[in-house]
């Protein structure tokens, strides 16, 4: 009877799980409960053994490098980071950082890797986008919710971190301090009163250059000791190595959904422009397998793969077939156009580089330094991205039918210029000639 009794329960419980009498499992092992749960978490070994994978967000995690030589940087830029991180990242004193270049060239991939290298934990900053209520129950601004997570993530450790050091990474800057840079200065002279922690600020090079210059002029990069490290786009020796790297990790872990061959390596290669992120999705999609049902021969497949060099020369060398009174040209600008959608801004950039080498006459020049700039005012238009392949096609189109009789002399395809050094080296001039 009194057994009985042992083996009530006087708790009924609200929610359909195990009984509450359940004999809790002990674990005396320390060691086997740490694998064990190391076991179920999710790692890139354990995520190779699944062969169906169809997530895309899980494949890119997948392809995350995980060691210093499986970046795309170069080895001296590497060198660089870990010396700031070593040397001037230190422990209770303010520090900052900016690290530019090219969308797709390795930047958060090797400061994050390169952070844990040196003992680093790191908080980084994302925008939120719903709005945040202070204690008081009020709505805060974008730019005082930023500058409240900035001087805390700075100047207190987080409980969460394995390691004794952090860092505060913002890649996305409010939109607040676009316009007034003042409260971004005031800001700047705050943390560096309170600050304890290092920080590092990302910059794509291609789209947020002149903000960078904006927040950071060499006169404030001066007055709190601000570093800048520029990071060059991805080289094709090092483009094809993550490609192959790659390759191996999405067919072990997706191969019923695509197969990735040398072919569409070196489809991809042809196209690059030194962007890794682009060139792991565009391979990704490439790849992908294809019922034999669903593919057709009007569906429009192209039987060539047109690299950036020979675009540009169709472009800015357009050959002409005569229909009649008419024309027609041998290059279709729309198929030319399709090509290249996902780098419309560093196709139009080679453009401005190279057109007026094949343009004859002065007023040939004069429209098509017009269309090139009305393309520029297109690209800069963030709040719709269908306006980059409207500016692509208009300026092919407006190219080629501009320039009737090109020159026809050999004329390499130049690189266009790093706008970003040298409009650093103009302005760390005008701040010497200000200080003098």
């Amino acid at each position: 009877m009194v057994e009985s009794k042992r083996n009530n329960t006087w708790c009924v419980p609200s929610f359909d799980c195990e009984p509450v009498n359940k004999p809790l499992v002990k674990h005396t092992n320390r060691a086997e409960l740490d694998k064990t749960l190391f076991d179920r978490s999710f790692t890139q070994s354990n995520f190779k053994k699944r062969k169906h994978e169809t997530s895309l967000s899980k494949l890119l995690q997948a392809c995350e490098p995980q060691r210093l030589s499986e970046l795309a940087i170069s080895k001296q830029k590497q060198k660089e980071i870990s010396n700031w991180l070593q040397n001037k990242a230190l422990k209770g004193q303010p520090s900052m950082l900016i690290l530019s270049g090219p969308s797709g060239c390795g930047k958060t991939a090797a400061i994050k890797l390169l952070a844990k290298e040196n003992s680093f934990d790191i908080i980084e900053w994302i925008t939120p986008v719903d709005p945040v209520e202070d204690e008081n129950k009020h709505i805060m601004r974008q730019g005082d919710r930023f500058e409240d997570h900035l001087i805390r993530a700075t100047r207190y450790h987080t409980v969460l971190g394995d390691c004794l050091k952090q860092l505060f990474l913002v890649k996305d800057i409010p939109n607040v301090y676009h316009e007034d840079y003042k409260s971004f200065f005031a800001l700047l002279e705050k943390y560096f009163q309170m600050g304890r922690e290092p920080v590092i600020f990302v910059f794509t090079e291609t789209g947020n250059s002149r903000l960078m210059h904006t927040l950071f002029p060499p006169d404030i990069r001066m007055k709190f000791g601000i570093d800048i490290i520029n990071i060059n786009a991805v080289t094709t020796t090092s483009m094809k190595n993550v490609l192959k790297r790659v390759s191996n990790t999405l067919n072990s872990i997706a191969g019923d959904m695509l197969h990735v061959s040398q072919r569409h390596i070196d489809e991809i290669l042809s196209n690059s422009i030194g962007d890794v992120r682009s060139a792991i999705l565009n391979l990704i999609f490439v790849s992908l397998r294809v019922p034999e049902r669903h593919v057709k021969s009007e569906c429009g497949i192209r039987e060539e793969t047109l690299g950036l060099l020979h675009g540009i020369g169709r472009v800015i060398n357009p050959k002409r077939q005569s229909h009649g009174n008419s024309f027609k040209f041998v290059h279709d600008p729309e198929e030319i156009a399709a090509f290249f959608q996902s780098q419309s801004v560093v196709f139009v950039k080679f453009l401005q580089e190279n057109y007026l080498n094949t343009i004859r006459t002065l007023e040939e020049a004069a429209v098509a330094s017009d269309i090139l700039s009305l393309a520029d005012v297109l690209n800069s238009e963030w709040r719709d991205r269908n306006l980059n392949k409207v500016a692509l096609s208009y300026c092919i189109r407006g190219l080629m039918l501009t320039n009737e009789k090109p020159v026809t002399n050999w004329n390499p395809v130049k690189k266009p210029r790093d706008d970003h050094s040298n409009m650093q080296t103009k302005m760390l001039g005008d701040g010497r000639n200000a200080l003098l």
